[in-house]
């Protein structure tokens, strides 16, 4: 049941609370829900903390190639320092949790920029120096792996003591990121080095969707979705960039994906469901590509591959309280234990 703040507050006064015992109350209340909701001001929250976020990471450039070591530590700290001391105190505020969350994020945002300085200065780089910084976000490059524990460290500590949901974004980009940047750590560029970090990459995701897991049943807040994404980013789009060299393998390959969908209903997680409908939708597109290549009849098979895909969606989703229904009793009774508790 959707309850909104005017049907609340006129609940609390029919019940004879006063409207300071029913804020507070509401406070609460929103505090405890295992979401948040995206109300217009949360919206704008979010973008505010994500464009700071940008603009320290994505748009730092050639500008910044004047600024020592020091001077660029100097300003990922007094950023992360400011931000951090504005979320506690926003946290500790009633109904304050959302923007009190978000500068935290912020500040741990600013992690890599610090260690990245921090070793400028001193020289130190646990592979070659891999550049500027505005490369970070663009360039696979062994150098950054030190920013990225680091970072992860401090996301663990942060997420511990706020416990705010948005922190794992960023600790889910980290490990997305990660996950390329340690291939150059382990072996030396030769002929086979796309396939090896193509494997790195896939292999990496399997233990950050297995976190996901547990954090999805342990914990009621929704710590697990950023997780499930970028351990499926990682995962998914390692095993999608593997050359199949037989059919067979490609089938496997379009199973492993009804696979995904189906852990989808299970794990009750979109994330799954998008990226198996995307793998299912490739392969089907390639065996269109395979019977009808070089034939003036491509366009027309693959626009009625499509025409069937939205058919079989208006399906789905006119009959979709069934089918849904039908899935969980198909569920073996065994299994039911096994699923995160998200109604």
């Amino acid at each position: 049941m959707k309850i909104t703040r005017s049907d609340f507050d006129q609940a609390a006064e029919a019940s004879g609370l006063s409207a300071e015992q029913g804020a507070d109350l509401w406070a609460r209340l929103e505090a405890s829900r295992p979401g948040i909701p995206f109300t217009g001001v949360n919206v704008l929250l979010y973008a505010g903390a994500l464009l700071v976020i940008a603009a320290m990471t994505l748009y730092v450039g050639q500008s910044w190639d004047g600024f020592s070591g020091l001077a660029i530590a100097l300003v990922g700290f007094v950023y992360g320092a400011v931000f951090l001391i504005a979320g506690d105190l926003l946290a500790r505020r009633a109904g304050m949790a959302v923007p009190g969350g978000l500068c935290v994020t912020v500040a741990l945002a600013m992690v890599p920029m610090i260690v990245y300085g921090a070793q400028v200065e001193a020289g130190l780089w646990p592979d070659a120096e891999p550049g500027e910084y505005g490369d970070f976000v663009q360039y696979i490059r062994g150098g950054w792996f030190a920013m990225e524990v680091a970072t992860l460290v401090v996301g663990a500590v942060l997420l511990r003591v706020y416990r705010f949901p948005f922190l794992v974004f960023m600790i889910g980009v980290i490990l997305w990121f990660m996950s390329m940047d340690i291939a150059p750590l382990l072996i030396e560029e030769r002929a086979d080095y796309f396939e090896i970090r193509r494997m790195v990459s896939m292999i990496f995701g399997v233990p950050v969707l297995m976190v996901a897991y547990w954090a999805d049943l342990t914990f009621r807040k929704d710590y697990a979705f950023w997780l499930y994404l970028f351990g499926m980013m990682a995962f998914w789009g390692g095993l999608t960039l593997s050359e199949a060299e037989t059919e067979l393998a490609r089938f496997l390959y379009c199973l492993l994906n009804v696979g995904l969908i189906a852990l989808s209903v299970f794990l009750r997680r979109r994330v799954f469901m998008v990226f198996g409908v995307v793998g299912v939708m490739g392969y089907l597109g390639y065996l269109a590509f395979r019977l009808f290549e070089d034939s003036p009849w491509f366009p027309f098979a693959l626009s009625g591959l499509g025409i069937l895909i939205l058919l079989v969606g208006y399906a789905i989703l006119k009959n979709r309280e069934r089918l849904v229904s039908r899935l969980e009793a198909a569920i073996p009774s065994g299994l039911r234990g096994l699923r995160p508790d998200r109604a």
